[in-house]
């Protein structure tokens, strides 16, 4: 019975764990959406052919953010289901992992952030 208590406890601990990151992801989804209308906002502003050429790049990294944001939700999904269902297979996805994805994922997104409201003439 301990050992059942204790499992649920684990389970409940790590699935907090796992609603954590989906905020994180998700606050960096709606960033991440901000910085693409403040480059189209940009773009309405500037007409330069060099500016624009560094739009289009910065416009490709934020779809890039968007699917690895997409990819990550889905991965601690499937970690968030398997914990529901208290499989007995393994884990999809362990939590050393998701927690590197997400801090490094985090940590690229800033540095990112950064450059681009220096490119389009923003305070930070």
């Amino acid at each position: 019975m301990q050992h059942l208590e204790n499992s649920i406890h684990a389970n409940a601990e790590q699935d907090r764990i796992c609603r954590s990151w989906l905020t994180v992801v998700e606050e960096l989804r709606a960033e991440n959406a901000l910085l693409i209308r403040l480059l189209a906002a940009a773009l309405s502003r500037t007409v330069t052919h060099e500016f624009v050429e560094t739009a289009e790049k910065y416009q490709a990294r934020f779809l890039i953010v968007e699917e690895g944001l997409l990819l990550l939700r889905h991965e601690i999904g499937a970690v968030r289901e398997w914990l529901r269902e208290q499989r007995t297979t393994s884990i999809p996805y362990t939590f050393h992992e998701l927690q590197r994805d997400v801090d490094k994922t985090e940590q690229d997104f800033v540095t990112l952030r950064a450059h681009f409201l220096q490119f389009a003439g923003m305070n930070q």
